[in-house]
């Protein structure tokens, strides 16, 4: 099912691009809807083993696709489990309510997908977890994903804080709305930071191996990494993180995510300089798409937790951070002028993916490395301030409850404990303890860019307004 729908959403994102250099504009138009709709045609019996699947388009993001072009590209490389669909679909109403939101339909097209063994709640999970990684990418486009199935529906809207991502010779609608829940307010009471601030590498050349020259896969490639650290915590400067999680990301260069997991990738963290970085311990870990973690990259590395503990400051409590590497693929060939030529050419890629990045090992580790040193290295000066404070902090503590402990003055010892709201200075050390924590960890120091809905620009983009704003549902 996953591969038909990226077929039909490749078409869509390489047409709505011939779109726009037809009309020669240079930028990614924003705007608009993209449904894609689940359903079992009311006949079909539960056990069936079909689902039909209809894709629809509208608004301004897609006004240079051509229907034709689309629908002829998807049924030549149709494969033999999917055919016409037979049934109309269950509610057409579905479509209307679509339409009135995002104007004329500029395309449409259902196809049905038999298989032997048909796991729907997979289905479902499968194309959600697709439909998050390419919402995260292309945030101008509103995504509508809908099941209907034996009397029931669900349905989930990816919508988020839309802004330019300018890479070489690319131009990427991300996603800047941080979709991980802020950490506890332990601290105290503060406003958090509800976006993320991503960080560009620089464009790195691939060589192409022999193998798949051979086999018609020419021009020029190029890996643009991203990484984004969520959630930010830049105006809590004492406030203690640790990276538990990293996720990796893979974009064909139609900025669709692409489908399985890299055994290359996988493989990675025994070529990256971890103890430099402050990942001792991080393993790839097997994932699987869930309604709890849809996004679930094929590619995620964990960090042992205790060995994070080792390091952790007493005093402070930690956030876990996610640290999502975005890697952006690129591919031109200047002989390419059908729709037909440059979908060939991302299906030779996506086959000869691992061939390509062992091709280039070394240069895709050193730039990769690099790229996490720039990203991690505030947090590592952060760390480094926090051993001296909480060094600082233990020697307040002890300070004051020896003075309160060996005071003979009766009066001043019982204001003390009376001000702490404590029965004796057991109590006091554990109460002190708590104040100097959240008084420490809570100093906020305001920066603008970090606030959500304040005007912004990415970091390591030009300048450009906020475009589209939303929840995601």
């Amino acid at each position: 099912m996953m591969k038909h729908i990226q077929q039909v959403l490749r078409s869509l994102m390489l047409l709505a691009r011939w779109g726009r250099e037809r009309l020669e504009k240079s930028f990614v138009v924003d705007g608009g809807g993209l449904l894609v709709l689940l359903w079992a045609a009311p006949c079909q019996p539960p056990s069936g083993q079909v689902v039909n699947c209809t894709v629809a388009v509208a608004g301004p993001w897609c006004s240079g696709v051509t229907v034709k072009e689309v629908q002829q590209e998807f049924w030549q490389r149709l494969g033999p489990s999917a055919s016409h669909c037979p049934a109309p679909d269950p509610d057409p109403e579905e479509l209307c309510a679509f339409t009135e939101n995002y104007g004329p339909l500029h395309f449409l097209l259902s196809f049905q997908i038999s298989e032997v063994k048909l796991d729907r709640c997979k289905v479902w999970s499968h194309t959600e977890g697709f439909l998050h990684k390419l919402s995260l990418t292309n945030a101008g486009v509103k995504i509508h994903l809908k099941l209907k199935l034996e009397g029931e529906t669900y349905q989930r809207i990816f919508s988020g804080k839309a802004e330019r991502l300018a890479l070489k010779d690319k131009t990427v609608i991300m996603d800047v709305a941080s979709s991980i829940t802020q950490p506890p307010m332990s601290v105290g009471a503060g406003q958090w930071c509800q976006r993320v601030h991503p960080v560009l590498g620089g464009g790195l050349p691939l060589l192409i191996p022999p193998e798949a020259m051979e086999r018609g896969l020419y021009g020029e490639l190029h890996l643009l990494p991203v990484t984004v650290l969520t959630p930010c915590v830049l105006q809590y400067p004492n406030l203690a993180t640790r990276v538990t999680r990293i996720q990796v990301l893979l974009y064909s260069p139609s900025n669709l995510p692409l489908l399985g997991p890299s055994a290359f990738l996988q493989q990675l963290p025994a070529c990256l300089a971890l103890e430099g970085l402050g990942l001792s311990g991080l393993t790839c870990t097997p994932t699987h798409s869930t309604t709890s973690d849809p996004l679930c990259s094929d590619t995620v590395y964990s960090i042992d937790r205790a060995q994070c503990q080792e390091t952790e400051p007493e005093w402070i409590p930690a956030v876990d951070q996610n640290l999502s590497l975005f890697l952006f693929l690129q591919h031109s060939d200047p002989f390419h002028s059908q729709l037909s030529d440059f979908m060939a050419s991302e299906e030779l890629l996506e086959l000869h993916l691992e061939d390509v990045l062992r091709y280039n090992r070394e240069a895709v580790t050193a730039a990769l490395n690099t790229l996490l040193q720039s990203t991690l290295k505030d947090q590592q000066l952060r760390d480094k301030a926090q051993e001296k404070m909480c060094s600082a902090l233990g020697v307040m503590l002890r300070s004051i409850g020896c003075v309160v402990s060996s005071s003979t003055n009766m009066e001043f010892r019982a204001a003390c404990l009376d001000r702490m709201m404590v029965q004796d200075t057991y109590e006091l050390s554990a109460s002190l303890h708590e104040s100097l924590q959240r008084v420490t960890a809570g100093r906020v120091v305001p920066r603008g860019r970090c606030y959500w809905g304040q005007a912004d620009t990415l970091t390591c983009s030009r300048p450009s307004k906020n475009f589209a704003s939303g929840n995601e549902i």
